[in-house]
């Protein structure tokens, strides 16, 4: 059911998990990049991503009570992925960007990660999966990514969001970098958000390689587009950063609207969004991942150090 946009405030409700080495064996930290999804029970399954003792990304989930977003019913402790076998696009880690219902099976659309030793620090490229019956194991569709460094995308590509449209095409909006810069600490890749289309959510088009959100700044990085369909416009969400040193690499969480899905307008600086208050968001919010649940509209969002504080919960309030 599509609502009206007319947000006043993001209203903070707290955190809601962060990763227990102790607890979870495999994980070690971090709880990254939430994807929810409505089980038939009508509870909550929450996707997101964890490191291991190796320092790599593995797709996961809780389960949490629809009645209660806060109360976590399930902790998963195993990957639902496995990384890919050297030389693959995602040897290196896996983290899910978004999961898509198409013909009736789900596609889950993920960032795989390289390591890279000379030069550059990693390669990022789109891969998918299916989410099987059980809806809480994956299954990947090929070993190749779906979309990689091509001519339209020559450095990287990540961050993938899907979404179907009316006629019933895809489209993707996803993580492009222009550029690597060396800055004292090491290299950085700055990159934006595109747009690829689909007719079947396997083969995309990447072609029309225009940057919808402009960057502010030199050396800006905007980063995991999560895009919204209202009554009246769209909006992508989506968080954004410096690259030039530790504070400026502090992730905020920004917001564009379009009405004609060709030009974007910033509206970052979030009432509500600012600046974290916790102390497992109070450098950093990045991930927002928005879910209309109960006639209400909340954002997932993930804190300090890229997750490494948790992730928690804030609610839309409207004029």
């Amino acid at each position: 059911m599509l609502i009206g946009s007319d947000i006043k405030e993001w209203q903070k409700l707290g955190i809601l998990y962060s990763c227990d080495s102790k607890r979870n064996g495999f994980f070690k930290s971090h709880s990254m990049r939430v994807v929810p999804l409505t089980l038939p029970s009508g509870n909550i399954r929450l996707f997101y991503s964890s490191r291991c003792e190796q320092d790599m990304m593995h797709p996961t989930f809780i389960d949490v009570a629809g009645s209660d977003l806060f109360k976590i019913l399930h902790v998963n402790d195993t990957p639902l992925l496995k990384v890919g076998d050297s030389g693959l696009f995602d040897d290196s880690g896996i983290t899910i960007g978004s999961i898509s219902k198409i013909k009736n099976e789900y596609f889950v659309y993920y960032t795989g990660w390289k390591r890279r030793r000379y030069g550059v620090s990693f390669e990022l490229s789109i891969g998918v999966a299916k989410l099987n019956d059980d809806l809480k194991t994956m299954t990947k569709l090929s070993k190749g990514p779906i979309i990689g460094q091509n001519i339209n995308n020559p450095y990287l590509v990540g961050g993938p969001f899907v979404i179907q449209n009316k006629d019933g095409t895809f489209c993707m909006y996803y993580c492009s970098a222009n550029n690597w810069v060396q800055y004292d600490h090491g290299p950085e890749p700055i990159y934006s958000v595109y747009k690829a289309a689909s007719g079947d959510g396997l083969e995309w088009d990447t072609s029309n390689n225009s940057q919808l959100i402009p960057f502010d700044f030199e050396g800006e990085v905007i980063s995991a587009p999560w895009v919204c369909k209202f009554k009246d416009c769209t909006k992508m969400f989506y968080c954004y950063r410096g690259s030039n040193g530790k504070l400026a690499k502090q992730y905020k969480i920004g917001c564009a609207i379009t009405s004609d899905e060709k030009s974007w307008k910033r509206i970052d600086n979030l009432k509500g969004l600012e600046n974290g208050l916790g102390d497992w968001d109070n450098e950093m919010m990045c991930y927002p991942a928005l879910f209309h649940h109960r006639e209400k509209l909340y954002m997932f969002y993930s804190g300090n150090a890229v997750g490494k504080g948790g992730f928690g919960l804030a609610e839309a309030v409207f004029k």
